[in-house]
């Protein structure tokens, strides 16, 4: 599997912990674990920050060579967890504000094939990135395009949304924004399950409920997967991994249904461990092959 993500690559400060994180990079550091190909599109600073992001990403296994540098500082996320649920305050502008490619850089991405690329809205919140975004949802070659909504603060609007639901193949969603998502577009919370397929090319839609599990909705099927009942210890990141499990598993012959109970297995297992992208242990790699 060959993924590319756009967006937002910072580091979530909470207390005395630095963590790198950033939905598009938690979200490839987690199929590059899984065994796939994939690449970043941002920018970070010319600073420490930045030097370490590049590092870190080498370590995950994620190219970075459209990794850009900017004159504005790596983004930065100070994140306050209440019940073990996270709260973000965001450095604005930061360096992924500022994420632009050469020409060059452009043609080189536009001759390749991916299998999915991955966006969402934070990283929209400026013009110069929104402008990259859109440019490379026109030209991009890709058999999926994956809007991860991932709402934030005031970072988004709702023309934002509609205009990018228009290149939208499948849609991530948590419960809490799913009624934001369906009043972007003019449509009660039902209407909107039953009727975005027939406004906009998305095809699935995935939804995230927390402790009640996660849902697939595709045309007129609805594929469930429960939470297991464990003690959360940290859930940042837990989306994510879910996003990156499903699309690995989906890409790789897997049914709806089976990917998203493999998905929810590997969030189940993140929100038990410390850090967005912790190190699989052998139990859940088991798990995961044998499901």
């Amino acid at each position: 599997m060959k993924a590319l993500a756009f967006g937002e690559v910072l580091w979530d400060i909470a207390g005395d912990s630095e963590t790198l994180g950033g939905a598009p990079l938690n979200v490839l550091g987690h199929i590059a674990r899984l065994g796939g190909i994939c690449s970043i599109i941002s920018a970070v600073g010319d600073d420490d920050l930045g030097d370490r992001t590049i590092s870190a990403a080498e370590q995950l296994g994620v190219d970075h060579s459209f990794l850009t540098r900017s004159e504005y500082p790596t983004g930065v996320a100070s994140v306050v967890l209440e019940g073990g649920i996270p709260s973000y305050s965001f450095i604005d502008p930061c360096a992924w504000d500022d994420i632009k490619l050469s020409d060059e850089d452009f043609s080189k991405l536009q001759a390749e094939h991916y299998d999915v690329f991955i966006f969402g809205t934070l990283s929209s919140r400026h013009e110069t990135s929104r402008n990259t975004l859109f440019r490379l949802l026109e030209t991009i070659d890709a058999d999926e395009f994956f809007f991860d909504v991932n709402l934030r603060l005031q970072f988004y609007s709702d023309e934002l949304i509609r205009k990018l639901l228009d290149f939208t193949t499948i849609l991530k969603m948590n419960e809490d924004e799913l009624p934001r998502v369906a009043a972007a577009v003019g449509l009660p919370v039902n209407d909107f399950l039953c009727r975005v397929q027939n406004l906009f090319p998305v095809r699935k839609i995935l939804l995230t409920k927390g402790k009640s599990g996660s849902v697939c909705y595709e045309g007129d099927s609805i594929f469930k997967a429960p939470a297991e009942n464990i003690k959360a210890v940290d859930t940042v990141g837990a989306g994510d991994s879910l996003s990156a499990a499903f699309l690995w598993f989906l890409r790789n012959g897997a049914s709806v249904e089976e990917s998203l109970q493999k998905a929810a297995m590997l969030a189940d297992y993140v929100v038990s461990r410390r850090g967005a992208i912790p190190e699989y242990d052998e139990e859940i790699r088991a798990k995961l092959s044998k499901l």
